[in-house]
């Protein structure tokens, strides 16, 4: 045999044993993809299981989530207002939950949580109307609407209410001869609030 053939043999040895060397670390290195991947598809399905339940105490607390919202606009007659006096918006539009109550304009809060009320209303004509939103008889917002013709005004406010509490809109001014005039052709002049959470 010559010296040749023996490295030739050598050479081919040590290839075959790169080899095998090789699909070792194939192998090695399939197993732990294959567990890589077990492991990612048991991770998505906690992922999944947390997500529908998740999604299931979400629509349960939507479900048992009091609905209460309202819209009240003034009739067709002109208001005239006193020291402090409160507007009775006496055309209901919506009274979801039945909390408020036109014969006094008194929104009350059946639940505690954060409300959204909403005042507009239109001055009668060549008379202003200075109107805000009490909780409890306290100021919460106003606005202002100048004795031009007709004039509009708008006001918002995220309030926290307890259950039980009154909210209701009034004249801000609190003494005598400041009048305010709200015209009431239309449904121009409303009172809208409902929760939020």
């Amino acid at each position: 045999m010559n010296f040749g053939c023996v490295v030739l043999g050598l050479l081919f040895i040590e290839a075959v044993h790169s080899l095998n060397l090789t699909s070792v670390d194939q192998h090695s290195e399939l197993a732990n993809l294959k567990q890589e991947v077990s492991n990612l598809r048991l991770a998505m399905a906690a992922l999944n299981s947390t997500f529908n339940s998740e999604l299931l105490r979400l629509n349960n607390a939507l479900a048992t989530r009091p609905r209460i919202a309202f819209t009240a606009c003034l009739g067709t007659a002109p208001k005239v207002l006193g020291l402090h006096q409160s507007i009775e918006f006496d055309h209901v539009i919506l009274n979801e939950g039945g909390a408020y109550d036109p014969r006094h304009g008194v929104f009350q809060a059946p639940v505690s949580g954060v409300y959204q009320f909403i005042l507009t209303f239109v001055n009668d004509a060549q008379h202003g109307a200075f109107i805000e939103i009490v909780k409890e008889g306290v100021q919460l917002a106003y606005s202002y609407s100048d004795d031009g013709n007709y004039h509009s005004s708008i006001v918002q406010v995220n309030i926290k209410v307890d259950a039980g509490q009154d909210v209701w809109c009034r004249n801000a001014y609190p003494s005598s001869p400041n009048l305010s005039y709200l015209n009431g052709d239309g449904k121009y002049s409303c009172f809208s609030g409902h929760i939020i959470s």
